[in-house]
C-alpha cells in the first residue's frame, strides 16, 4: 500500500469510527506503518468527522515529525511502542467504543470464556491499569501487555487494537465492542457462563493463540492489586472514613459496582477467611478494627505476596489472585468483604497455598 492509499484508508476508518460513536469529536487516534522507519498518524485535537487526507501527519520511528506543518496525536508514543515491540504490526487503533469503555471505567475485564467467536479472533484482552493519557507514561504501562495479544482495554481510557493492516486492527475494535454488548446483556440474565476449560483451550489453539502466553503479560503481583489507606476526612472524596455524632462510616465506595457486601469478624488463631481463587470476580477487603495478615498468590505464575493491613486499609484483588486472611491480634479482626459479582459457588476455586 502506498502513502496515498494509506491516507485514504485512515480517513475512511475515521469516518466509520465517528459514525459508530467509537471516535467522538477528537477522541481516539489511528496510525499505519508506511515502512520500517515511517508512520502515518492522525493529528492532535481534530475531530475525526472532518479530517482530510492532507491533515494526517508523517513521523519517523523516534517520533520526529517529517511534515513541519503537522502536529501528531498526543498518543503517538503509544503507537510507536506497539510498532517497536511488535515488528509484524502495521496498524494501530485507539478508540473509545462506549460499552467496552464502560467495562474499563467499572474496573471490569472483558471475559471471553463464554464467547467462542471472541476467543477465536482475539484470544484474550488484558486490562492495562489506568495511567494519565498521553506521553510516555501510558506507553510504558502498555508495553508489558503487548506480547501475544491483538487488543487491550485501557483502564478508564477505551481500547487499543493492532494488526497486520488497518482493516484487521479495526475489526478487533468492533469485536471488542460486540463482545462487551453481549456480556452487558448477559448480566441482566444472571451473568455469562464460561465454556469448559478444555473447550476454551481448543478455541485458543484453533485461533492461533498460545494457551500459556498469559504468564508473559502479567505484571508483578504487587502492581496488579490495589491497596489504599482511607483517611478520616470531611472532604468530598470517592472513598473515605467519616466520623460524626452518629458513628463512623468505615467505607464509602462510589467508583465500582458492588453486588455483595459482608461484615465479618475473625478471632486470632481461629483460622482464616478465603483460601481460594476467583475465576471472574474482583473482591475487596477493608479493615475496620484489628490487624490482618493477607496472603496472596498469583494462580498463574505462583508469585507470592504477604500484606499486613490495619484499620482504614482497603485491598482490591483481580480474578486469578488466590487469597486468605488471618487475624494477627491481639484484638478481634473486623473487616468488610465486597465483590463486583453475585455469589456463585463455581467461581470460588480451592487453592493449595
Amino acid at each position: 500500500m502506498n502513502q496515498e492509499q494509506a491516507r485514504e484508508q485512515i480517513i475512511s476508518f475515521c469516518r466509520l469510527g465517528w459514525q459508530k460513536s467509537y471516535l467522538a469529536a477528537t477522541d481516539g487516534n489511528l496510525s499505519v506503518r508506511l515502512g520500517l522507519e515511517r508512520v502515518l498518524v492522525t493529528p492532535s485535537g481534530r475531530s475525526k468527522a472532518i479530517l482530510q487526507t492532507s491533515d494526517l501527519v508523517e513521523v519517523d520511528m523516534e517520533g520526529q515529525v517529517l511534515d513541519p506543518k503537522g502536529k501528531p496525536s498526543t498518543e503517538l508514543a503509544l503507537h510507536l511502542t506497539v510498532y517497536q515491540t511488535r515488528p509484524e504490526i502495521n496498524a494501530v487503533v485507539h478508540a473509545h467504543p462506549p460499552l467496552a469503555g464502560a467495562f474499563s471505567l467499572a474496573g471490569r475485564d472483558l471475559d471471553f470464556s463464554g464467547l467462542p467467536e471472541a476467543m477465536l479472533l482475539l484470544g484474550r484482552t488484558p486490562t492495562v491499569p489506568y495511567v494519565k493519557p498521553g506521553g510516555s507514561e501510558l506507553a510504558d504501562a502498555v508495553r508489558p501487555y503487548l506480547s501475544g495479544v491483538n487488543a487491550l482495554l485501557l483502564g478508564h481510557h477505551g481500547t487499543l487494537t493492532f494488526g497486520k493492516d488497518l482493516e484487521t486492527a479495526w475489526a478487533y475494535t468492533e469485536k471488542l465492542e460486540s463482545a462487551a454488548q453481549m456480556l452487558w446483556a448477559a448480566e441482566s440474565l444472571g451473568g455469562a457462563r464460561s465454556l469448559p476449560i478444555e473447550e476454551q483451550r481448543l478455541l485458543l489453539e484453533i485461533g492461533g493463540h498460545s494457551t500459556s502466553s498469559h504468564n508473559e503479560t502479567l505484571l508483578p503481583l504487587d502492581r496488579r492489586i490495589e491497596t489504599k489507606h482511607l483517611a478520616v476526612t470531611s472532604d468530598f472524596v470517592t472513598e473515605k472514613r467519616w466520623q460524626d455524632q452518629r458513628g463512623e462510616a468505615h467505607l464509602i465506595v462510589n467508583d465500582r459496582p458492588l453486588c455483595r457486601v459482608c461484615f465479618l469478624t475473625l478471632e486470632p488463631g481461629a483460622g482464616y477467611r478465603g483460601g481460594h481463587v476467583h475465576r471472574h470476580k474482583h473482591e475487596g477487603f477493608y479493615v475496620v478494627q484489628g490487624h490482618a495478615l493477607v496472603e496472596l498468590v498469583c494462580s498463574v505464575t505462583g508469585e507470592r505476596l504477604n500484606l499486613e493491613q490495619e484499620p482504614g486499609d482497603r485491598l482490591w484483588l483481580p480474578p486469578g489472585v488466590a487469597h486468605r486472611i488471618y487475624a494477627l491480634g491481639p484484638e478481634t479482626l473486623t473487616f468488610v468483604e465486597f465483590t463486583d459479582h453475585p455469589y456463585d459457588p463455581a467461581d470460588d476455586v480451592s487453592f493449595e497455598f
